[in-house]
């Protein structure tokens, strides 16, 4: 309204200006050289309308003109783009198909009409290239594509998997890395870099890189400090022959985080064995037995104690003081009792355990009992016998694998990472059965 008020209103003016020229003619007289020319002002004021109506025009016709050329271009750009898209979803369904011929003929196609678009043509070469295996070519590509920040990120990832399938592993992570601080959320990213660290044994970086995935929450405060841990325990287990005490500090904060796991506490006490550090050596066995006694840890424990020098069993006592009733600190006591010859103990703490199906470490037990109390080497041996048929014991198992091993270790023999498992092997359990 207040538009049209506002047009009314000039047009109201104009009008009247126009009217008032119009109605109040007057002479204008030119002196040009020689001659003098007089016209009406009525004559000027129409040919001045005239001029400005001329040159609306022109501007009218040259604006609605180019309008519609840039609406044509527009348009024709358009659809050479959709062309474009419809030849490089042939190609991809033909490289999904295998069929390379088909693939580069809508590869071409597409280039024509998407010129000013590089990267589709550069995702598409680089999976027909992965088809042809040809991986020096599909290298260049990678490269080609790291130069865009659209496709940067593929560029990055692709020379990772390249690098990984090469098993060139300091160079895929490093482009791993870069990757990740483009992209951090890109899918099994992290655990892809974590796997590398831990093959190259560059285990600071599994500590940083977990801060890093905590941080954009990649990751949960239990992964965050299961992965932490494993390095800081790595780090320890390099640090002990060169800086012990750096390699305390080290395995104090795996321990910290991941309370009490065997392998950990192992390494704990290793570390206080090689201080010399008796007293306090005594202390932490005692701590970590009467906190969660278990088959695994008992014998680290036997290790510890038969390399130190401290079977007496005065001292096996102290250390199942807090829970002597439990199976697994009287296992640790016949232990030392066979050891010491005390098969009073050895037989006490073993009557109850036998049962209708002994486990093979108590028929072994009885073995020694049986040679080295009565030396009766005919029940020794049936012991022996006994224990061939006898349950299972549990292990270190690979649980990508299924592979059993020894000791426990950050990367698995099988080259898997943080995957060992201590329970009975599913086989074994099978073929015993």
């Amino acid at each position: 309204m207040y538009r049209l008020s506002i047009f009314v209103l000039q047009f109201l003016i104009l009008i009247i200006a126009l009217t008032f020229i119009f109605t109040n003619p007057f002479i204008i007289s030119l002196d040009i050289g020689n001659l003098k020319y007089s016209f009406s002002s009525n004559l000027l004021s129409v040919f001045f309308i005239s001029f400005i109506f001329l040159l609306y025009l022109v501007f009218y016709l040259f604006f609605r003109s180019r309008l519609s050329l840039g609406k044509y271009f527009l348009k024709n750009k358009y659809n050479k783009i959709e062309k474009g898209y419809l030849h490089f979803v042939d190609a991809m369904i033909a490289v999904a198909n295998k069929d390379n011929k088909t693939a580069l003929k809508s590869h071409k196609k597409m280039v024509s009409y998407l010129k000013d678009d590089p990267s589709l043509s550069l995702l598409l070469k680089a999976e027909v290239l992965k088809i042809e295996k040809k991986f020096p070519e599909l290298n260049n590509i990678y490269e080609d594509m790291i130069k865009s920040k659209k496709t940067e990120t593929l560029g990055y990832r692709g020379l990772m998997e390249q690098n990984l399938r090469n098993q060139d592993y300091h160079h895929a992570f490093l482009y791993g890395e870069k990757l990740f601080s483009i992209n951090p959320n890109i899918e099994k990213l992290y655990d892809t870099l974590i796997f590398i660290a831990a093959k190259t044994k560059n285990w600071n970086q599994i500590v940083l890189l977990s801060d890093k995935a905590f941080s954009h929450k990649i990751i949960s405060k239990n992964d965050l400090n299961e992965n932490k841990s494993v390095g800081f325990y790595e780090i320890a287990k390099i640090k002990y022959d060169s800086d012990i005490k750096d390699s305390l500090k080290n395995i104090l904060k795996a321990l910290d985080l991941k309370k009490n796991f065997p392998p950990y506490v192992k390494l704990h006490l290793e570390i206080i064995a090689g201080l010399n550090d008796k007293r306090n050596l005594k202390k932490l066995i005692k701590k970590y037995w009467s906190l969660n006694p278990n088959s695994l840890l008992r014998s680290i424990i036997i290790k510890i104690l038969n390399d130190n020098d401290l079977t007496k069993i005065k001292f096996i006592n102290e250390i199942i003081n807090n829970n002597a009733s439990e199976d697994e600190s009287k296992k640790l006591l016949i232990y030392f009792a066979i050891k010491n010859s005390n098969w009073d103990v050895a037989r006490k703490n073993i009557s109850g355990m036998i049962g209708v199906n002994p486990s093979k470490e108590i028929c072994y037990f009885m073995s020694d009992i049986e040679l080295g109390e009565n030396n009766d080497k005919q029940k020794s041996d049936a012991w022996i016998m006994r224990a061939e048929n006898a349950s299972i014991e549990d292990t270190w198992i690979c649980r990508i694998s299924n592979q059993t091993q020894d000791e426990w270790s950050a990367l698995s023999n099988s080259g898997n990472y943080n995957s060992l498992v201590w329970t009975t092997h599913k086989m074994l359990r099978q073929n015993n059965n």
